[in-house]
């Protein structure tokens, strides 16, 4: 298995950097997931403050206390399409890794099936020599049988 060893190697250091790409794309996920998080929190505190700035509007509002209420939905606009953007970037990020995950992935598979392929050659060589080794020893035993 002399030509094998280096595909062992190679299937050792494509499985570390699998684990590196996994660990990387892990993180990446969960760095997305609390961005998402973060953005429909925001959503969901804009939507409720539009929704206590309507009742609160039915029943008589000071000026002060609606520049106030609207001064703080800017606010929280100009906070949402912040996370709008940071979210996009950590899609690209995620999109990435995926992909260099997947590329991880490939070779790692391509190697592994070379080494296969390799260990499978081995095995036929050396069933043949097992077996060219049997034959002559049943031969030199038979011709030792009629020549004794």
């Amino acid at each position: 298995m002399e030509n094998a060893s280096p595909l062992i190697t190679l299937c050792s250091l494509a499985q570390k950097a699998l684990d590196q790409a996994t660990n990387n794309l892990g993180q990446i996920r969960q760095s997305h997931n609390q961005a998402e998080q973060q953005l429909t929190m925001l959503l969901n505190y804009q939507r409720e403050y539009r929704e206590k700035l309507n009742s609160t509007m039915t029943g008589g509002i000071a000026a002060n206390t609606w520049q106030n209420y609207q001064q703080f939905i800017g606010t929280l606009e100009v906070a949402i399409e912040q996370h709008r953007k940071q979210l996009q970037q950590w899609d690209q990020r995620l999109n990435a890794a995926v992909h260099q995950w997947q590329e991880k992935q490939q070779r790692l598979n391509a190697y592994q099936t070379l080494q296969s392929r390799a260990s499978e050659q081995q095995r036929s060589l050396e069933n043949k020599i097992d077996q060219k080794q049997n034959d002559e020893f049943a031969q030199r035993s038979a011709h030792r049988k009629k020549n004794p």
